[in-house]
């Protein structure tokens, strides 16, 4: 079984978007959007940011039609499924944790444990 196509665009697009915001911070240019202290979107990240919307669009419009799918996923397998639904949540809370707090550290974990879960739904999502 292989993913449907929208899987691997979506994929592509986000890692060029991570690759953008991956370069040094010299060339990232002024802030234009103060969030928090020690937080603001740059040129950079503005730039950045287009290839991450198309990227969720495709993936939550991928998701959406395999809703049903994804239904009967949760329906034979509750425990992992329960666990990709927390993983995510502590995931998100630990990003915006880390925005509005002290936990500048923590945005790491919170990145990668809402990543392991969106794509883990899109490939479950995404194979036929």
């Amino acid at each position: 079984m292989l993913p449907a196509r929208w899987l691997w665009w979506a994929l592509g697009l986000l890692a060029c978007s991570f690759a953008i915001f991956a370069l040094p911070a010299r060339v990232e240019g002024p802030p234009l959007v103060p969030i928090s202290p020690g937080h603001a979107i740059a040129a950079l990240d503005a730039v950045a940011i287009v290839p991450l919307l198309a990227a969720s669009v495709l993936l939550y419009g991928g998701v959406w039609t395999a809703r049903a799918r994804l239904g009967e996923a949760v329906r034979r397998h509750p425990g992992p499924s329960l666990a990709v639904g927390f993983g995510g949540g502590l995931g998100l809370g630990l990003l915006t944790a880390s925005v509005y707090s002290g936990f500048f550290g923590w945005w790491a974990v919170g990145a990668a444990l809402l990543t392991v879960a969106a794509l883990t739904t899109a490939v479950c999502a995404a194979m036929r």
